[in-house]
């Protein structure tokens, strides 16, 4: 009997010091704080989540329009971020903008799109720890 209650109670500690605890990924401040700064002036188009739990590069795409100005701003846990690189890619993978300059990284970036089609945006997150939305918007 005594052997059984040392094994429960062994089993249990393994347990509870072998669960690592994710905090969640609270966007809804982060976009509510990126779409403020969206100007008057511009549209808002969609919202990109960074997910928290994830390191390296996440990708998304989008279908943006010739003689356009987009803009895409950043924001992690509801503070303007300075800790994701964002590059920009057309349909044939050749890079069109970076929020990365002279080892800078800035919240925001704005480019005229060119040609009409699918473009490809890749943040590239330090670690595991950041967490927030990319807004993007345009004007004409």
């Amino acid at each position: 009997m005594f052997k059984d209650q040392v094994t429960l109670v062994l089993l249990c500690l393994f347990v509870a010091f072998s669960v690592n605890i994710v905090a969640q990924c609270n966007s809804e401040a982060s976009n509510a704080q990126c779409v403020e700064k969206i100007t008057a002036s511009n549209t808002f188009v969609k919202s990109y989540k960074l997910d928290g739990a994830r390191t390296g590069d996440v990708e998304f795409s989008s279908v943006l329009v010739k003689d356009t100005r987009y803009y895409l701003n950043l924001c992690e846990e509801g503070v303007v971020s300075d800790n994701v690189v964002i590059n920009v890619y057309d349909r044939e993978r050749k890079l069109i903008t970076s929020n990365k300059h002279d080892q800078s990284i800035l919240p925001e970036l704005s480019f005229n799109c060119d040609h009409t089609g699918i473009y490809y945006f890749v943040f590239k997150k330090s670690s595991a720890s950041a967490c927030g939305i990319g807004a993007l918007s345009f004007s004409r």
